[in-house]
């Protein structure tokens, strides 16, 4: 039993080390979708200083873009189309945690 409780205090540690590490990938990675959906203009790089992530608990975090016009890449206007830059970020994301986790408990 106390083996048992030993690898369970392990993996919580692992699993918090994994968030934190996507966490600060996550970042790079919305910053490299944006370049990518802001291809009108010119890019002053506002919208990649604006994204930051934040660890909210051990099991999770917030991936946050504080500009103001994000919402409208996101989700688009009745001018615009969406250029989404957030949602592709958080499925390559989910993808590379569920890949972590599956490898952390087999073995």
């Amino acid at each position: 039993m106390k083996r048992v409780m030993k690898n369970m205090s392990r993996i919580g540690d692992d699993v918090a080390e994994i968030m934190a590490g996507h966490s600060s990938d996550a970042v790079g990675i919305a910053v490299d979708n944006a370049k990518e959906v802001m291809n009108k203009g010119y890019w002053t790089g506002n919208l990649a200083r604006e994204i930051s992530s934040e660890m909210t608990t051990k099991l999770s975090f917030m991936l946050i873009s504080g500009a103001y016009y994000s919402g409208f890449l996101e989700y688009g206007t009745r001018y615009m189309a969406a250029e989404p830059f957030m949602q592709p970020t958080v499925k390559i994301i989910k993808n590379k945690l569920r890949d972590d986790f599956s490898e952390l408990l087999s073995g």
